[in-house]
């Protein structure tokens, strides 16, 4: 397990290094920490690395996300709301995904599948100070290849998918998350770059990198099966780390992996570790799941470790901890099925705070306190740029080229502040169909007055609300506007919708239109809430 010295300070340093660490499909329960989710984190899942990390920075227990993967990365490259001139990512692949056979009222609104060229990604605003850039993992929101440096400003691109496609022994061969023998060109993942990472695991392997991160597991039982895709990914990372030790300017590294999204396959020592053990929680009971969760964290310590030894010769006077800011999110809520996100509603592809509502950790030595939970603030992904630009002391760009929706929550990390005035809203429009679990409707996130937070849905289908106070209500289970709804209740859902309305009519934001008629979706009404009188 790593650990970090030093005491804070809270003194900004020059342009840090930068580690953004984004899981996928992890749920807010899913850490076995108790800073990150209200002491809701799991009671048969470990994440000691990670949970430690927590204990050595802050965590805010209102993060939040895109309901998927693709408009998660959208915004986070952009720092716009799905909404924005240069985004318009709102789905996964498409707005027309209705439950089959489904015919609907609204014909949906057509998306962007990448940001535009135009965008001034986050990578590219950070080399303006002299900022190297790297992505490893997951590539959704992007093009592939040469086109991510070209016009988002990766200088070492690692972006792969988690399938590998190979022909082993004359057969065709498609396999996710494990490196394959290809018959012509040996062990490989989906890009050559990842090549030299792709070896089976050999006794020295085993010895010097899994053994020391050991937690109940045996890893010996993998001597000479195939590599896991989040265990090369974390050896190439840990090269970059020792490489960029070594140089005079920053480094920025996006790490998104893709545990632990399905198919489920962790590793199997993992695994076997999982079936022997008793789960105590009633909310988590799968161990291939379990496993899973335990390789991400493995490997996040790992990257850790790296930064407090980046040669790996035990004397960590080479060490870079001390000046890197290190970021770790997920890039949606929980799937469920493998997992169980109670207390929260529901689940990944949905606004429900089992879709929408993540684990958020920020470690910056001397900078951000120690041992830190933030229980007011609300982040969003779109928050990241100009927190991350504001941290290396780096200029947004101009709003005439790029506007940027989020705010920067450095302020909060150094304690300047417990909670932004001018940051109270947070919101999502979904302009289309995603099977059960999403609809036409737009939603805002608004934190009241004593910094009670509560959400408002509109449905563009039968011009419906629902209103919950978070902060009573983690499981949005009592909508406040049913039955009878005091004055005070509706004032609030009125000012809330009033808000929501200027802000997609601000946006332009793209509602669809009637099947019946071919006419545009009209957005909320002012007087939308009086009906519940």
């Amino acid at each position: 397990m790593f650990s970090v010295s030093g005491n804070c300070q809270n003194q900004q340093k020059s342009k840090p290094n930068i580690i953004f660490i984004m899981a996928d499909d992890l749920g807010w329960t899913d850490l076995s920490s108790s800073n990150t989710s209200l002491d809701n984190g799991s009671k048969y899942y470990e994440s000691p690395n990670i949970d430690e990390l927590a204990k050595q920075g802050k965590s805010f227990t209102y993060a939040y996300t895109q309901q998927n993967c693709q408009p998660t990365r959208a915004a986070l490259h952009s720092g716009q709301y799905a909404t924005g001139p240069q985004n318009g990512v709102y789905n996964v692949g498409s707005l027309k995904r209705a439950s089959k056979g489904d015919t609907t009222p609204i014909i949906p609104h057509t998306q962007n599948n990448y940001l535009k060229e135009e965008c001034v990604s986050m990578f590219e605003t950070l080399k303006t100070v002299g900022y190297h850039t790297a992505w490893f993992g997951k590539f959704h929101a992007i093009k592939l290849g040469e086109q991510a440096k070209s016009y988002l400003g990766v200088d070492y691109n690692l972006a792969l998918h988690k399938e590998t496609k190979a022909t082993v022994n004359g057969v065709n061969v498609k396999n996710e998350f494990f490196a394959q023998n290809d018959d012509a060109n040996g062990w490989t993942f989906e890009i050559e770059e990842l090549k030299p990472y792709a070896q089976p695991y050999n006794a020295t392997y085993i010895k010097n990198v899994l053994e020391p991160m050991k937690n109940g597991n045996d890893p010996w039982l993998l001597e000479g099966t195939p590599k896991h895709l989040t265990d090369a990914l974390g050896d190439a990372v840990v090269d970059y780390i020792k490489d960029r030790s070594q140089e005079k300017e920053p480094f920025f590294a996006y790490i998104p992996f893709h545990a632990v999204h399905v198919s489920i396959l962790p590793r199997p020592d993992l695994e076997a570790k999982y079936k022997a053990k008793t789960s105590q929680d009633p909310r988590h009971t799968d161990a291939e799941y379990a496993a899973f969760v335990e390789l991400l964290d493995q490997t996040v310590g790992r990257i850790l470790n790296a930064l407090e030894d980046p040669n790996g010769d035990g004397n960590t006077q080479d060490g870079i901890a001390e000046n890197t800011l290190v970021v770790f999110y997920s890039d949606n809520g929980g799937f469920m099925g493998p997992t169980d996100n109670t207390p929260l509603r529901l689940r990944k592809g949905t606004y429900y705070e089992g879709g929408v509502r993540v684990p958020l950790i920020f470690r910056y030595p001397g900078v951000i306190t120690p041992n830190t939970v933030n229980t007011t603030q609300e982040v969003h992904t779109i928050d990241f740029y100009p927190t991350l630009a504001d941290i290396a002391g780096v200029k947004l760009p101009d709003p005439q080229m790029h506007e940027i929706d989020g705010k920067s929550v450095a302020p909060v990390l150094r304690e300047e502040t417990e909670a932004l005035n001018d940051k109270k809203e947070l919101y999502w429009h979904f302009p289309g169909y995603m099977d059960v679990r999403n609809m036409p409707q737009s939603v805002i996130h608004y934190r009241h007055t004593n910094n009670q937070h509560y959400k408002l849905f509109y449905r563009y289908e039968d011009d419906s609300y629902e209103l919950y106070n978070l902060s009573k209500d983690i499981g949005e289970k009592t909508n406040l506007l049913e039955g009878k709804p005091s004055r005070g209740t509706l004032n609030l859902a009125k000012k809330m919708n009033s808000k929501l309305q200027k802000w997609l009519i601000q946006r332009n934001a793209p509602t669809g239109t009637w099947a019946k008629n071919g006419e545009k979706v009209p957005y909320p009404q002012k007087k939308g809430i009086k009906k519940y009188k």
